[in-house]
């Protein structure tokens, strides 16, 4: 029984109408055929030989041909050989080509030269479905059909069509000049034109050879990169030698149709849907977020080198890098790709042509007249030295320097593929859970299962931040929001008896206060903890144990931002605010809410609390300051040759004191100006990204009304 999903023909609900052509007598007169070069069945391509015919009445001995006026197959020959055809009678019959396989402008099954058929411009074949060979495409058609065809079979093996990152994800590569004697780095050499080329160090991620073995065994493994074609089969030579798990399935940059993004091509590849399509990057951007993707944390293991094949950035963010390097003092980032070098072999035989090179330039400009009769000679030379250097280019290949001595070998704890295996299976097993409810009537959706399983991860947790969330940032808009939401965690304000974990940058806050006396009640579980577990959770898809990341007493976290890698559905942009509309009275105050309007007496009073608290903290500030001062004179007084430093500074604070103003009167300290106002933050606030200059615009306006009143 064939399982098909119900999208199929909505994707593609029309057919292409075969077209049947009949061949009429190509004469006014009756005609004879004599031998028919085809039969019934028979592939015809443009402008080939049906048959032979001659004029009936016998005058014309030399037998003409008849040729096919365009591509197809022979449905019926409606006049046997010897027979007589009258004028305007059928001979044959011919089913036209739909051209349904294209390879350069040429159909594959007829062979017709489709840039000279005009009639057949609209509706050649248009989808290249071969990953590597782009030139090859199908009509969409045959596109659909092959499309069910491997549904079908991916349904029937159980499994579902995983694509394969390399840089960063497998792999990591890099050009830069590197020990020889590295352990479990591998090299090749890419050749370039011109006979340049490159050499490459290729790092392959741990237990990558292991998560290609299972991996393959529920996934169909396919190859989708930036790299160049050349650096893409070679990559995928190291990981796959036998070609059991990409086999031909290799995309590399060259085929892709936006030099940006990778998600173009899936139409291509998939023209019945990507449902069963999973997708495991290190970047989200190249892919436009898409919901079947997984963000892998990014693999690095030469650590000056990042992604040597990263697309080119969008033009708003190339502006942004390129501001931001101006800033900085710096330049423009370079987006080509690393210069080719020559073959290491060959740079001598190189330097020696262009030396015999130079010599034949000098003896024909006359510079060594007694060498003019051998000239001759000396071209033929250089002549053969060259052909020698591009016979060597040819045929021979570079080979990477034997170490010697022992290998390096460098720790490399990464594991991360432990746990990417291990999120795939759950996939793999919810998808097929899940169509087998469905009764195999209709397949699910890869882009809604793949969130469902992430949501499972911290089902049941309730959060709270404190330090996370910038004081001028609503809690649903920030990052930290959205990684915990898109884990299945539900996240307040504040602390309530639902609550489970406080996730805070910092220790000494209300918050963390708090929610140590709530962990210290044995009735309830309470965890407080730094950011890096709830960082960790999305990275591994997994709750994480919460004493691997408890927050100490008196610690502080640095890791107040996710990493790029946690990915997150894109911040909902923020309201923009209501537009205040004036009064008939022109005052900006009565626009306001009222209940935010004092009278005068109401705010003489609270300018007298204020005033009250700020009296009381200069007291207690001074009297800091004289216990302070009376601390050093006694260091000093203690020490029997005190520093230099300290004698200047006490020498110029004194000199600066008498200084400052000569004719001051004794009464000056009744006359000082009362020191500034500032607002006191709390221990929970975070200081705001942006600037507050709308505020304090609205502010400013508030207190002139005020005052003029």
């Amino acid at each position: 029984m064939k399982i098909l999903h119900p999208s199929f023909e909505a994707l593609f609900p029309f057919k292409m109408a075969e077209k049947t052509m009949p061949i009429f007598v190509p004469t006014e007169k009756p005609l004879k055929v004599i031998k028919w070069k085809v039969k019934q069945g028979t592939v015809v391509s443009h402008g080939q030989i049906l048959f032979l015919y001659s004029d009936s009445s016998g005058k014309s001995s030399v037998p003409q041909k008849f040729k096919a006026a365009c591509g197809g197959t022979i449905l019926s020959i409606k006049v046997k050989e010897g027979d007589i055809a009258e004028p305007g009678g059928c001979v044959a019959e011919l089913k036209e080509c739909k051209h349904s396989t294209v390879m350069k402008e040429m159909c594959a099954e007829c062979g017709s030269d489709l840039r000279k058929d005009e009639r057949v411009k609209g509706e050649v074949a248009s989808v290249p479905m071969v990953h590597s060979v782009p030139e090859l495409k199908v009509s969409e058609e045959l596109a659909l059909k092959l499309g069910r065809e491997d549904a079908e079979r991916h349904l029937k093996n159980k499994k579902l069509v995983l694509l394969v990152d390399l840089d960063q994800t497998l792999v990591h590569t890099t050009n830069d000049d590197i020990p020889p004697n590295l352990k479990d780095v591998l090299h090749f050499f890419l050749r370039g034109p011109g006979n340049t080329g490159r050499w490459c160090h290729t790092r392959l991620r741990p237990r990558t050879k292991s998560f290609l073995e299972s991996a393959s065994k529920k996934y169909e493994l396919h190859v989708c990169t930036f790299g160049a074609r050349q650096y893409a089969h070679a990559v995928t030579e190291l990981l796959d030698p036998e070609k059991k798990y990409f086999s031909h399935r290799i995309l590399s940059r060259d085929e892709f149709f936006d030099a940006r993004t990778k998600s173009a091509n899936l139409k291509a590849l998939f023209p019945c849907g990507d449902n069963m399509v999973c997708i495991i990057d290190d970047r989200e951007d190249v892919w436009r977020n898409a919901a079947n993707l997984i963000q892998v944390r990014p693999y690095s293991f030469f650590q000056s080198t990042g992604d040597i094949n990263a697309p080119p950035p969008l033009d708003n963010e190339k502006s942004k890098q390129e501001t931001n390097n101006i800033k900085n003092g710096g330049q423009k980032p370079n987006q080509e790709m690393p210069t080719l070098d020559d073959e290491p072999e060959k740079k001598e035989e190189t330097k020696d042509i262009t030396n015999d090179a130079d010599k034949k330039n000098d003896i024909q400009n006359g510079k060594i007249s007694n060498e003019v009769t051998e000239n001759g000679e000396i071209n033929t030379k250089v002549k053969e030295n060259e052909n020698e250097v591009n016979k060597g280019s040819a045929e021979a290949e570079p080979q990477w320097p034997e170490p010697k001595g022992g290998e390096i070998e460098i720790d490399d704890p990464d594991d991360y593929l432990i746990y990417l295996e291990d999120i795939l299976n759950r996939i793999h097993q919810h998808f097929y859970d899940l169509y087998e409810n469905m009764g195999r009537k209709q397949i699910p959706d890869l882009k809604t299962i793949i969130p469902e399983v992430k949501s499972k991860v911290l089902e049941g947790v309730s959060l709270v931040f404190s330090g996370l969330v910038p004081t001028h940032q609503r809690l649903e808009t920030s990052r930290a929001y959205l990684v915990a939401r898109s884990l299945g965690a539900e996240v307040t304000q504040d602390l309530t008896e639902k609550s489970t974990h406080l996730v805070a940058v910092r220790s000494g806050t209300a918050k963390v206060n708090i929610a140590r006396r709530m962990a210290e009640d044995k009735r309830r579980k309470f965890y407080v903890v730094t950011p890096e577990w709830l960082w960790t959770c999305a990275e591994r898809w997994e709750r994480v144990d919460e004493r691997l990341y408890s927050l100490q007493r008196g610690g502080q976290s640095s890791s107040r931002r996710p990493p790029a890698h946690c990915s997150s559905p894109p911040p909902a942009p923020p309201p923009l605010p209501a537009l205040r509309k004036r009064t008939p009275s022109g005052r900006f105050m009565d626009t306001i809410n009222p209940l935010l309007s004092f009278s005068s007496d109401d705010i003489a009073d609270m300018d007298r609390e204020v005033e009250d608290i700020f009296n009381e903290s200069d007291e207690s500030a001074s009297s800091e300051d004289e216990e302070k001062a009376k601390k050093v004179q006694d260091d000093l007084d203690d020490e029997e040759n005190p520093p230099e430093d300290k004698l200047q500074s006490l020498e110029s604070d004194s000199s600066q004191g008498k200084s400052q103003d000569p004719n001051a009167s004794s009464d000056s300290d009744e006359e000082t100006p009362r020191p500034r106002k500032r607002r006191r933050r709390s221990s929970d606030d975070v200081p705001p990204d942006d600037d507050d200059s709308s505020w304090n615009l609205m502010g400013a306006a508030l207190e002139r009304e005020f005052l003029a009143e």
